[in-house]
């Protein structure tokens, strides 16, 4: 059980959900796995550097997208392990020697339909702090981006994927 810690980083950005009958998995799909090129390329240079330092990188996984069935089994092994999974929410998570990792995507029905997506960061060291540092600039960015995926692909995540964007 992780809890929060002096120094850990916490984000939380919420957005309308399009469809009140999509579940968190279909939301995670359209949010955290349907990165833009710009983001994949930023993971891509992001790889390549702190590959040398042993810092896990997804790229045993590769970059593909889950399908629904992977979440809700909890098979789903890509760039983040599936830690919990409801109709409402999905938890997804890495532990690394520099950071423990958690993104949160929670579908809220009253008073409205809307989608948050959480993101937890503790750094278990001066590597990890550093790390985050410069990360930061970013993350806000992302998410929001991931976010604004909600009114462009909802039909995409009937099929069981969702490709990576072009924004």
């Amino acid at each position: 059980m992780h809890h929060y810690q002096e120094g850990d980083f916490l984000d939380h950005q919420i957005a309308r959900c399009p469809d009140p009958t999509l579940s968190a998995a279909d939301l995670a799909i359209m949010t955290v796995f349907a990165m833009p090129r710009w983001v994949m390329v930023l993971l891509g240079v992001r790889n390549m550097l702190v590959r040398p330092f042993g810092l896990k990188t997804g790229d045993e996984h590769g970059f593909a997208p889950p399908t629904r069935e992977d979440i809700m089994s909890g098979r789903y092994e890509g760039m983040f392990a599936v830690e919990y999974v409801s109709d409402e929410e999905v938890t997804f998570g890495t532990d690394d020697w520099h950071v423990d990792f958690r993104v949160s995507v929670l579908r809220t029905r009253n008073p409205a339909n809307h989608v948050a997506v959480s993101t937890w960061v503790h750094p278990h060291n001066l590597f990890g702090r550093m790390y985050l540092f410069l990360v930061y600039p970013f993350h806000k960015l992302i998410v929001w981006r991931m976010l604004s995926n909600l009114k462009d692909t909802p039909q995409k995540v009937r099929q069981g994927h969702v490709s990576h964007t072009k924004g």
